[in-house]
């Protein structure tokens, strides 16, 4: 098996932080040889950027999710995220974006902070991770709009959107990830999307500690696990298993170019 590019976990998180060293190990056993974990608060970047550090595969990015602009008071900080994006093992901008799940009463700060970080993804050239929940046509207006100012790097991660949202990225250039959720019984609508995202579009990441996929669904997600993402998405496509994962693998290391 060629390797995997885990490319959205949260190494912060509890779950995972407390065995760090045991879930780096069941990567690595696992062909998972590169990892980013995804700032989700400025206010936890040091602990990321120390995981970072301390492991030479491991990558980090500079963000505030949709969910935590409430809680982070740098959410809009854009000299704060072009500073942090300097240094040399931060390779993307996010996650940030929209979720209207959890977060109707915080639209206007969201919708500020996203605007932030695509103005310092877009002068970085640095990669947007981009969450969307419940937010297809906001997301889809912010992004157009956006775009026409000065284009922009992105990823839409762990797809969940509609398949308007999906066209949308694939015009502006961006690559969609798929996480677990792809191999879920109830995700017909998202296997449909992943059947026609073009091999040099296509990422997969694990959103560890979350959405552990078949047949591990409902257990504590670690990076190892890409490799059942992968494998769903392969027959999915009908295509041979190890030609699609060093698609994927050049795919994840084109988008993310600071790891080269």
């Amino acid at each position: 098996m060629s390797f995997l590019i885990d490319t959205h976990a949260h190494l912060d998180f509890p779950e995972l932080y407390d065995r760090l060293d045991e879930v780096l190990e069941n990567s690595y056993k696992n062909n998972v040889n590169k990892i980013i974990t995804i700032s989700t608060n400025l206010n936890k970047i040091e602990k990321i950027k120390n995981i970072s550090f301390k492991n030479k595969d491991v990558f980090f990015t500079v963000g505030t999710h949709p969910n935590e602009v409430l809680k982070d008071n740098n959410n809009s900080n854009y000299n704060l995220f072009t500073e942090l994006s300097h240094n040399n093992k931060c390779v993307g901008i996010g996650e940030c974006g929209l979720d209207y799940h959890y977060g109707k009463d915080s639209k206007v700060n969201q919708k500020n902070s996203f605007i932030t970080q695509i103005n310092v993804a877009r002068d970085r050239n640095l990669p947007l991770i981009i969450h969307s929940r419940d937010a297809d046509e906001d997301m889809i207006n912010i992004l157009e709009s956006e775009y026409k100012k000065g284009s922009f790097k992105a990823i839409l991660h762990c797809f969940s959107s509609g398949k308007e949202l999906a066209l949308c990225g694939l015009d502006l250039g961006f690559y969609i990830s798929f996480s677990g959720i792809v191999t879920f019984k109830s995700a017909k609508s998202i296997q449909e999307i992943a059947t026609i995202v073009p091999f040099d579009k296509i990422l997969v990441e694990t959103d560890a500690p979350y959405l552990a996929p078949t047949p591990l669904r409902g257990s504590v997600n670690e990076p190892k696990n890409c490799y059942y993402t992968a494998k769903f998405l392969s027959e999915l496509r009908e295509c041979d298993f190890e030609e699609f994962t060093n698609q994927l693998y050049a795919n994840s290391m084109k988008i993310f170019d600071k790891m080269n």
